[in-house]
């Protein structure tokens, strides 16, 4: 957990300007010009404190869960057939966009804000409550959960089939990958999980939006066919260049950090032989 909160919260200071980006790019055309274009201000950071919040909590979330389902899922060698990872991946999925759901809400209405200076975390969480009850909270919930199952799917059963892989071959079986193989290995089930999910994404955003909920009526599949046919289906992948820069970032600070953070506290396991085991990256 220590480990996990230590690498969210710096990849986020890293890679904001990266994801504010993304989430501007998504929204409607008429929103982004009168938001206009941020230069190098702090306006890149609209909403950071709010995802640092919301993504230190998903990250121990999802890296405990994934790493205690793959310990009991694990077969005598400690290897893990795809099914299997698919299913554990699913799992972490559902249980981090739980907790994520509301941050995420928070962060897309700071950024969409038309206010020269939007309010803050808490005081964006009370206005939601104020203009849709304790339900606001949940807004966007099922897009959002599509989408963090499905890029855990992918991006862990990616990884832990290339982590196979590399077994006799870049490593001796069991033995812990470096940090930069770590890392390449990661970066190849990202950059799989940020195409696959794109779509659900743009409409996780815009289901998020004030304007964009109530345009959809509240419906997922109705904003769907409203951004394909409006605004035309590549509209379905903006933001996509800027995910994957921040994937590029965020996973040679997340997952080699883990890895590093994760030597570094092991001490806080006093159990026989803590110090011997293995992160869940491995």
């Amino acid at each position: 957990m220590a480990a996990g909160i230590l690498a969210g919260t710096a990849e986020i200071g890293l890679t904001y300007p990266l994801e504010y980006h993304k989430v501007r790019s998504q929204l409607p055309t008429a929103l982004i010009d009168k938001i206009g274009r941020p230069a190098l201000t702090l306006k890149l950071f609209r909403g950071c404190g709010t995802m640092m919040l919301g993504n230190g909590t998903k990250t121990v979330v999802r890296f405990v869960s994934y790493d205690f389902l793959s310990k009991q899922i694990a077969d005598e060698k400690g290897h893990i057939s795809v099914p299997k990872s698919l299913a554990a991946g699913l799992s972490a999925g559902f249980l981090e966009s739980t907790v994520l759901v509301p941050f995420e809400l928070a962060k897309i209405r700071q950024i969409s804000s038309l206010a020269t200076s939007p309010p803050g975390t808490f005081a964006t969480f009370k206005r939601i409550f104020q203009l849709h009850g304790p339900l606001g909270y949940l807004y966007g919930f099922f897009p959002t959960l599509l989408r963090q199952g499905a890029a855990s799917a992918v991006r862990f059963t990616a990884y832990n089939s290339l982590r196979q892989m590399a077994d006799g071959f870049i490593v001796s079986p069991g033995d812990r990958l470096s940090p930069a193989w770590a890392t390449g290995l990661e970066l190849l089930a990202s950059y799989a999980a940020v195409i696959t999910t794109m779509p659900i994404d743009v409409v996780k955003t815009r289901m998020q939006t004030l304007s964009g909920r109530e345009a959809a009526r509240g419906n997922n599949l109705l904003c769907t066919y409203q951004i394909f046919t409006a605004e035309g289906p590549w509209k379905l992948f903006s933001g996509m260049m800027p995910r994957l820069f921040r994937v590029t970032i965020s996973s040679m600070v997340m997952f080699s950090f883990y890895e590093v953070a994760f030597k570094a506290v092991s001490f806080i396991d006093e159990r026989p032989g803590a110090s011997n085991r293995k992160s869940g990256v491995s």
